[in-house]
């Protein structure tokens, strides 16, 4: 029975304001004055987080130093572009309606805190569980990203729909055994979710709420 709903943030909640190749760019500025870029190009086809992680692998004992550095300025980056944002105008509605029905709610995210602080101060009236980079190291597609969000929120994975608006949101959750919704809000268009096996794909998070009405009037019947 469905007893909880996982949501990514940026494009799924709220739109995503990111310039990944502006982001990129700074990190390797950041990495320059660690290492000879030359040594990393083979690491360009890495997202960002995993990028950071290989380079400090890279560096050793200067590894620490250059991850404290590059995620310093990347949360700099992801709080600039949050200023002035807010959530998509249903987005509380939405979620107000879901727990009404009596589901905990949590967020997946490869962002930080200050930037949920800043654009969902209400959070807390709405959000049971919330799994940022800051908590854990692994994060979506890995599925422990998922498994760590569950687990503040007392929901076993064969209980729980994810929700996101990019394929790793989508393989995360298949890859921890949960419900998937590929939500095209983002920049994500509808074959990309289809090829990484989305179990629902819907236009924004408005379509959860028929996607849940109908798992628990079929829990009910069954």
């Amino acid at each position: 029975m469905v007893q909880g709903l996982v949501f990514d943030f940026d494009g799924t909640l709220t739109e995503l304001t990111l310039d990944f190749q502006l982001i990129r760019e700074e990190i390797l500025r950041v990495a320059e004055r660690f290492i000879d870029i030359e040594k990393i190009g083979h690491l360009n086809n890495l997202y960002i987080i995993e990028m950071i992680y290989e380079i400090e692998k890279l560096l050793g004992i200067k590894g620490a130093a250059f991850s404290k550095e590059a995620f310093r300025r990347l949360e700099s980056l992801e709080v600039e572009a949050a200023n002035g944002k807010d959530l998509f105008p249903y987005t509380r509605d939405v979620l107000g309606g879901l727990r009404h029905r009596g589901m905990k709610l949590g967020i997946i995210t490869r962002t930080c805190m200050p930037v949920l602080n800043k654009v969902f101060p209400d959070m807390d009236k709405f959000i049971n569980g919330i799994s940022t980079r800051e908590h854990i190291k692994f994060v979506k597609p890995d599925p422990r990203h998922v498994f760590h969000v569950l687990e503040t929120m007392s929901i076993r994975p064969e209980n729980a729909i994810l929700a996101g608006d990019h394929p790793t949101d989508v393989m995360a959750g298949l890859r921890a055994g949960v419900i998937t919704v590929g939500v095209l809000s983002g920049r994500t268009k509808r074959h990309a979710f289809e090829d990484v096996g989305a179990h629902f794909i819907v236009d924004d998070i408005r379509g959860m709420l028929p996607i849940v009405d109908n798992l628990l009037q079929s829990h009910k019947v069954l």
